[in-house]
């Protein structure tokens, strides 16, 4: 199984104040970046136990390249990124984001809309509060239903 995550007030702080993960490497805390909403160490390392992919999808433009180093950071490896210019170029619907086209099962999303998006498009969506303390257990909940 493929599992995609949202940056922006998902994952990154845009406006909310979530808890943060520790950055783990000296690397980490020396050269910078983003910091990552506390709970994706556990639920990269409960994908991951389980054999499904971890992926980002967002509509940001940042390159892929720079996601990529914000989770080495924190001692995560992602299997894929879609950014906003590869979802221009490859989705296969007109919508915000269209898991489907990559191949991604599951999206992790802040954004209601997207959560209307799934619906209208036959996608899996599980829509996070940024102020949801319980986030973690509500994505293990909604990835393990059958």
């Amino acid at each position: 199984m493929r599992i995609a995550f949202d940056l922006d007030n998902t994952l990154i702080c845009c406006g909310y104040n979530f808890p943060l993960e520790p950055k783990r490497s000296v690397w980490a805390r020396l050269l910078g970046g983003e910091p990552l909403r506390r709970g994706i160490v556990e639920l990269h390392d409960f994908c991951r136990a389980q054999g499904w992919e971890v992926w980002v999808y967002t509509t940001s433009y940042r390159r892929p390249w720079y996601i990529r180093k914000l989770f080495w950071f924190y001692g995560l490896r992602l299997d894929g990124v879609v950014n906003q210019a590869r979802h221009q170029r490859e989705a296969k619907a007109r919508c915000t984001k269209h898991p489907p086209s990559f191949g991604i099962d599951w999206l992790v999303d802040d954004a209601p809309g997207v959560g209307i998006e799934a619906e209208r498009h036959n996608f899996r969506a599980v829509i996070i509060s940024p102020e949801a303390d319980d986030w973690v257990r509500q994505v293990k909940a909604a990835l393990l239903r059958p």
